[in-house]
């Protein structure tokens, strides 16, 4: 048998709980720790699920990183190299094997990943006498280890690294390997391509992700008017919400780059849209209180000075037309009428089946498909990589936040 040269402390954020309902891993971190039960290492990425991530509010995973991330067939080959050789660990290894033999096995690989093949530091607490819950939260208060930022793979394998040493320390006999686990951690894996993983972070609380007109290049602008309809278009989807996604950003710059139109050019097509808006919020030859706060939203979504807002609303005031009907104006985002199809996709902050009721209630229509008559699709991550969420970019459906969705639902109600 092949020497075992320690333990592999593995922890998986997944899109939800059965494999069964293809759900995937959607972050992965193995911690390395030698026999004595000191870290010696750490690696830790996002997984691109192919899918919408689910419980985001437990796990904290946005689209627009996992979206960048790679896919599970990446990665599989630094993971068994990580993994081979060592004790694979988990705190619930239950669940971590099931997800891992469910990804392995989309790519045809058997595993040695059954309920005995890992060490399960729940149940060595719970033989260990640990006195505490079977979380692995409540397992490291009772040893008095670190406290962490529990639900992510990264902290949540240290933690179970941490209390693999402690109980190596003061309970060895609880997690005394067996010869099943010692046939895993020798299990005769394919060979895998050489090659560097590129790996993807969470983005850090706080981070500010630069504007997407920074991917723009400055240049002088061209003699004549630059043909802008398709931007235009494209922008008036993004707005709908009064937010850019990620996944919008890269669409607005992949039409710029298509439409020949650089950043200066950008800029100026931006003012001439706010100005429209303004426009508009005259055409009642009124603006409230809630339009100018909308102005200054898009201003600064457009990477505006928001302190032009009030100039443009002086010098469009005499230019307002006469009122559009409601539907067709942008001016306020996403409106909703009667008889509109919208596709709900991700979990929900609200009940979905409250949120259905309240569509039907003002005539507008829940579907489960997306198709060219569906008003828009409205997610819980407007970067979703959901099936609804890819096709409704194909059929150039706008993709709106709950909070949007759910704000236009209630203009609607009596």
């Amino acid at each position: 048998m092949k020497p075992v040269h320690g333990y592999a402390v593995i922890d998986t954020e997944t899109t939800g709980i059965r494999t069964g309902w293809h759900h995937r891993i959607a972050e992965i971190a193995v911690v390395l720790v030698d026999p004595h039960g000191r870290t010696t290492d750490e690696w830790v990425t996002l997984v691109n699920p192919d899918r919408d991530l689910g419980p985001q509010a437990i796990h904290g995973i946005r689209a627009a990183d996992a979206r960048r991330a790679p896919r599970f067939e990446d990665l599989a080959g630094e993971l068994v190299r990580r993994l081979s050789g060592r004790v694979v660990v988990a705190h619930n290894w239950a669940f971590d094997a099931m997800h891992l033999r469910a990804e392995f096995g989309r790519l045809g690989i058997d595993t040695p990943f059954e309920t005995d093949a890992g060490l399960c530091t729940m149940r060595a607490a719970g033989r260990a006498r640990l006195g505490s819950g079977r979380s692995l939260i409540d397992c490291c208060a009772a040893a008095r280890l670190s406290d962490r930022s529990w639900h992510t793979a990264l902290d949540d394998a240290r933690g179970a690294g941490d209390l693999l040493g402690f109980l190596l320390r003061t309970a060895p006999n609880a997690v005394a390997t067996t010869e099943t686990q010692l046939r895993a951690a020798t299990w005769a894996w394919p060979r895998f391509e050489p090659g560097a993983v590129r790996t993807v972070q969470r983005t850090a609380i706080g981070h500010v992700e630069p504007h997407f007109l920074a991917r723009l290049v400055e240049r002088m602008p061209r003699d004549g008017e630059p043909v802008a309809d398709a931007y235009f278009a494209m922008l008036d989807d993004a707005l709908l919400d009064r937010q850019i996604s990620a996944t919008e950003g890269d669409a607005l710059v992949e039409v710029a780059h298509d439409l020949g139109l650089h950043k200066n050019e950008v800029l100026a097509l931006h003012l001439s849209y706010l100005r429209d808006l303004a426009r508009e919020a005259w055409a009642d030859e009124v603006v409230t209180d809630e339009e100018r706060k909308d102005l200054l939203t898009v201003a600064t979504l457009l990477a505006l000075d928001p302190g032009i807002v009030e100039t443009i609303l002086d010098e469009e005031r005499d230019s307002a037309r006469a009122p559009v009907p409601a539907h067709e104006r942008k001016a306020g985002g996403l409106t909703l009428r009667p008889g509109d199809k919208v596709v709900l996709t991700g979990s929900m902050q609200r009940d979905r089946a409250d949120i259905v009721a309240d569509a039907a209630a003002v005539g507008v229509r829940i579907t489960t498909s997306v198709s060219k008559q569906t008003r828009v699709l409205a997610a819980a991550d407007p970067d979703s990589l959901s099936g609804k969420a890819k096709r409704a970019r194909e059929c150039g459906v706008p993709v709106v936040s709950e909070a949007a969705f759910l704000k236009a639902l209630a203009k609607l109600a009596p």
